[in-house]
């Protein structure tokens, strides 16, 4: 009796085992697979001085990447910025401590020349449920504009940006 007690004991005890090692391993290939949220698609869109409406993957986590876009800026920009362009770019907010709600970064290179444009500032509006940003940049100075590593004129500029999360 205590044979066949100690038997069945071993044998629960493996199946616990290999119960317990079955379920690691999905739960460790299910969180292997799945990308990171920075890898999300979401579709932006500026309208206004800033035109633009594209979806895009992995935008914009602090250090990069910055994915590819393509902006057409008005005539509100010096010689050579208005036009299609297309490039890349940066958009985040760094937190309520600083004096703006949010930073556009937007670059492009035509031949040798690269141009570059920053404007921070706007009105961000979340909605929790759809989890869409709207930023609204009215009448917003440009704090940079560069044409290879010299700093331009500024301009003023008005725009909405809209980020909509793709799932």
């Amino acid at each position: 009796m205590k044979s066949i007690m100690k038997s069945k004991g071993i044998s629960v005890l493996i199946l616990s085992i290999a119960l317990i090692l079955s379920v690691t391993l999905s739960l460790a290939s299910y969180g292997l697979s799945k990308k990171p949220n920075w890898l999300d698609n979401e579709l932006i869109i500026f309208s206004g001085d800033l035109e633009g409406s594209q979806i895009v993957e992995g935008c914009c986590p602090n250090a990069g990447p910055n994915p590819k876009y393509t902006m057409t800026l008005s005539g509100e920009f010096p010689k050579g910025f208005p036009g299609t362009h297309t490039g890349y770019i940066f958009l985040n907010s760094f937190g309520r401590n600083l004096p703006w709600d949010y930073k556009v970064q937007f670059w492009w290179f035509e031949g040798d020349t690269e141009y570059f444009i920053e404007i921070r500032g706007g009105e961000a509006h979340k909605d929790k449920k759809t989890k869409i940003l709207t930023v609204t940049f009215d009448m917003e100075e440009t704090y940079e504009i560069w044409i290879d590593d010299e700093l331009k004129e500024s301009v003023t500029v008005t725009f909405v940006l809209t980020r909509d999360p793709q799932k």
